[in-house]
């Protein structure tokens, strides 16, 4: 009879879990063949937003198990029904997917496959970059390169390849492609070359073509210039991102602060900190000062907090988080609470430095900061905060009080035991739940001789208020708890709570016993 219970239980299980979970493992082990993989890729076509989502999620399971399991069979169905797609059904307009999908579960022995479909110009390019992200095809590209020397296409993407490959015996190759090629093509390998260069020459030749590039009116083509000028030159690239802070594309000044960070010493701060708020970079600097954690300029950054522009406000705001100086996290704490208080908690919860002292002392603040600290508790939850929380449930601010019971389930110990079994006796009525879950939290996962005292102490509360433990005995599963429920359900003065309470229980011992009681 216990047998035919499991075999139940099983069942309802079963039937319980979500439809597309099931139909997705059964898929997963069933589809292994190229018109089964076909049906799933055709909905990458589909006008539905959702049933595109629905396909990659489960081109995404196939590649995973191919990936981990060398699963030669779905390989096959799944690299063969890819290729099809690009050759018969032309989705040329999926190949940034379908390619990055096949770098992932495909090997070096694939590359030559992968390769045949450069043959179709409108994914040519991304086929020879998808080869370049498997490791150890470089034979491949190389034999390809060689093969197709009369007539070499998509130079762009074969220097990727080559870079990522560090196919170094090609440096020369690359360095003899820059003649006629376009811009993003020289980036490219300007780009290979930084990875595969092995002499001051073709350093030389490198900066050359930088230089040029960061005159470009085109923002991608100066900023590829800045990047390629600071990976050679190094701290000897600083005028030139100087220079950079002054163009008035946000996009360049951003990517030439965060070039600067290797090199930001105190004497760079202050330059970059001038330049930026001559050039109306202010909130961008406050960023970066916070990013590199430089205190240099802290002056600077406790200024902006009284900016009328909100914007540069709050990357002060975060800037004083960062940099953790004491100036910094002073002159933020009267902000608590007020307009500023979503970018505030935003740093808090990130907050690197000492954040049980000022969670402590914001929770000892007057009530909007108290208010504010308990907001941030329920994304970062601090223990060590409890006593502050326990004091504030009996604040004369209702929201305060509300707030507290909310939070107290995220910072309570098993110490607090006592204090809690109490507190459930005495809150008020709209509070039970939030102090149920506290103690759930907080305290069921103690031994079972404490699990019992703690029952065992109820013995004199009042009839009426019992119920309110009958989810912290369902919590607590063990052998007194669950006599217990099944008294106060066959008592009937409480039998509905009592009932609600025995369905909770999770201890498996007792659920045949549970499922006797509740059938009469």
């Amino acid at each position: 009879m216990k047998s035919l219970k499991n075999v139940v239980l099983v069942f309802a299980v079963l039937a319980m879990l979500p439809m597309t979970a099931v139909g997705q493992k059964t898929e997963k082990i069933t589809c292994k063949n190229e018109a089964c993989v076909l049906e799933t890729l055709e909905n990458l076509k589909s006008p539905d937003p959702t049933t595109v989502s629905e396909a990659k999620a489960q081109v995404d399971i196939w590649a995973n198990h191919v990936r981990y399991t060398g699963d030669p069979e779905m390989k096959d169905a799944l690299k063969n029904a890819i290729f099809i797609v690009f050759e018969k059904y032309k989705y040329y307009d999926c190949d940034e997917y379908l390619f990055a999908e096949l770098s992932r579960f495909c090997n070096k022995y694939d590359a030559d496959d992968i390769l045949r479909l450069a043959s179709i110009e409108p994914i040519a390019g991304a086929a020879i970059r998808c080869v370049g992200d498997i490791p150890g095809s470089q034979d491949v590209v190389m034999k390809y390169i060689d093969a197709h020397k009369d007539n070499l296409q998509h130079k762009d993407a074969l220097a990727y390849a080559i870079g990522k490959l560090k196919i170094t015996s090609m440096e020369d190759v690359l360095v003899s492609w820059l003649k006629k090629a376009d811009e993003n093509t020289k980036i490219e390998i300007y780009n290979a070359l930084l990875i595969v260069r092995s002499n001051e020459k073709t350093d030389a030749i490198i900066v050359k073509g930088a230089k040029k590039l960061n005159k470009s009116k085109n923002v991608d083509t100066k900023i590829a210039g800045m990047k390629l000028l600071a990976a050679v030159k190094g701290e000897k690239s600083l005028p030139v991102l100087y220079k950079s802070l002054k163009n008035k594309d946000k996009r360049v000044q951003v990517t030439a602060l965060e070039l600067m960070k290797p090199f930001a010493n105190d004497e760079v701060c202050a330059k970059t900190v001038k330049l930026c708020v001559k050039n109306n970079a202010t909130a961008e600097v406050l960023n970066w000062l916070g990013d590199i954690k430089n205190d240099s300029q802290m002056e600077f950054v406790l200024a902006q907090l009284a900016s009328d522009d909100s914007i540069v406000v709050e990357a002060a705001i975060r800037a004083a988080f960062k940099i953790d100086n004491p100036d910094g996290i002073a002159a933020v704490k009267p902000m608590f609470g007020g307009q500023y208080q979503e970018v505030i908690k935003e740093s808090m919860i990130s907050y690197e430095g000492n954040y049980t002292m000022l969670m402590n002392d914001m929770l000892r603040g007057n009530d909007q900061q108290k208010l504010a600290a308990l907001q941030i508790l329920e994304q970062r939850h601090v223990v060590a905060a409890n006593n502050r929380v326990k004091d504030l449930l009996y604040s004369k601010n209702q929201e305060i009080s509300d707030k507290a019971y909310q939070v107290l389930k995220l910072v309570v110990i098993p110490s607090n035991a006592d204090f809690l079994r109490e507190l459930l006796q005495n809150c008020d009525a709209i509070y039970v739940e939030d102090v149920q879950l506290a103690i759930k939290n907080g305290i069921a996962g103690l031994s079972e001789t404490s699990k019992d005292n703690f029952v065992i102490a109820l013995k004199n509360v009042q009839p009426d208020i019992m119920p309110r433990y009958y989810k912290v005995f369902a919590y607590f599963g063990t052998e007194l708890s669950v006599n217990k429920l099944i008294e106060a359900y066959e008592s009937g003065v409480y039998k509905n709570e009592a009932e609600k309470a025995l369905l909770l229980v999770e201890n498996m011992a007792y659920k045949d016993r549970i499922a006797e009681v509740l059938k009469h």
